[in-house]
């Protein structure tokens, strides 16, 4: 018969009764530590905006963070900002979708504010970069609502040429560039004179609430092959101007996108009895018109710097990608620019101002000669 345990073979058993629990785990540890140290998400989060704008590996746009931060103040501080970071899990999950339905967000919304939720825990690493707070999230337990139809707007080639008839000035061109060439409204604010070489627009800069930044992605940099037609268009309106921003307000700065949007498309539209939409609408309708006219993927993929398909998903790059040169093929580029013409009709003859909000002794009137 065994006698009684000693103090060590009983500590021992106590050590091997937690483990099966996971009591005395890594994982219980840290728990622990972060409830002791009452590491909230509120905190987590602050750290987490402060270390995706600063860090060297894809830093994220001023832009982007904006919605971030709209989503954490709006949503999860209010919500979820004081909870420890080890008890976020698919219970919170779930709340967080049931607040935000009954609140009438959309879907979408709801997945972004959720995905931002999982980021911020994910960002508590120890010294080696592991996460301290490994969850499997659960979409299907949490009944987060699946993602349906959503709305992607887009003008018809005559409601472009409706709006480019309304417009005046500089605006015109503005409007005319939007949809002959897909640019998004940041690049195209952010051009400069020196951007533009008399037949092809180079980016290399976009701006965001009127500071210069690095276009969108990698693919964002590039050359957009402007139709013979609005390059003439583009020339006249520069003039002998050699420097400075190709649109600009009466100080010399680029456009606000918001303020662009409220005092002349917005109004436009309703004039027109359009369906209300941002400059997106311009993009995608330059898309469609170069898929509709068979241009080759790998040339609308260049044009309108795509990183990412037009339904969101990622695209793979094949080998044979990785041998598609576009931006070295500028006569090929050239000949398809002016094949597939514009896919909206212009008048023929248009006047307009080189600079029209600049004050009056320095504007300049040109006419440039427009072709159907």
């Amino acid at each position: 018969m065994r006698g009684p345990e000693t103090k060590s073979e009983r500590q021992r058993r106590k050590v091997e009764i937690l483990n099966s629990f996971g009591a005395n785990s890594t994982e219980q540890f840290n728990k622990v530590k972060a409830i002791e140290m009452g590491q909230t998400f509120r905190g987590q989060a602050k750290k987490w905006l402060q270390q995706r704008m600063t860090r060297k590996r894809k830093p994220v746009k001023p832009a982007t963070v904006r919605g971030w931060e709209s989503y954490l103040d709006n949503h999860r501080n209010t919500l979820i900002g004081d909870m420890v970071l080890p008890y976020i899990n698919n219970g919170t999950l779930n709340m967080l979708g049931e607040k935000l339905s009954a609140a009438g967000l959309s879907p979408t919304t709801i997945h972004d504010v959720a995905k931002v939720m999982r980021w911020v825990k994910a960002s508590a690493v120890d010294e080696d970069g592991n996460q301290l707070y490994p969850t499997n999230w659960n979409y299907e337990f949490a009944d987060i609502p699946v993602i349906g139809h959503q709305r992607t707007p887009m003008f018809t080639g005559e409601e472009v040429a409706k709006i480019i008839a309304k417009a005046e000035k500089q605006e015109r061109v503005i409007y005319v560039l939007f949809a002959a060439s897909g640019l998004r409204a940041g690049e195209l604010f952010g051009l400069e004179v020196k951007h533009f070489d008399g037949n092809t627009i180079t980016v290399a800069q976009s701006v965001w609430e009127g500071r210069i930044q690095t276009p969108k992605t990698v693919n964002a940099f590039r050359q957009v092959d402007l139709h013979p037609t609005v390059a003439a268009m583009l020339r006249d309106f520069v003039d002998d101007r050699k420097q400075g921003f190709l649109f600009r307000t009466r100080t010399g700065t680029p456009f606000l996108q918001s303020n662009f949007l409220r005092s002349s498309l917005y109004p436009i539209l309703k004039e027109l009895e359009i369906d209300k939409q941002g400059f997106h609408g311009f993009r995608r309708f330059r898309v469609t018109h170069l898929e509709s006219s068979c241009v080759p993927p790998a040339l609308v993929k260049y044009w309108t710097g795509h990183a990412k398909s037009s339904d969101g998903e990622v695209v793979r790059q094949t080998i044979t990608d990785r041998y598609i040169k576009m931006a070295k093929d500028t006569k090929f580029r050239a000949d398809v620019a002016e094949r597939i013409g514009l896919g909206f009709e212009l008048r023929k003859a248009e006047t307009m101002e080189v600079v029209p909000s600049v004050p009056r002794s320095q504007e300049t009137e040109v006419t440039a000669a427009f072709e159907n």
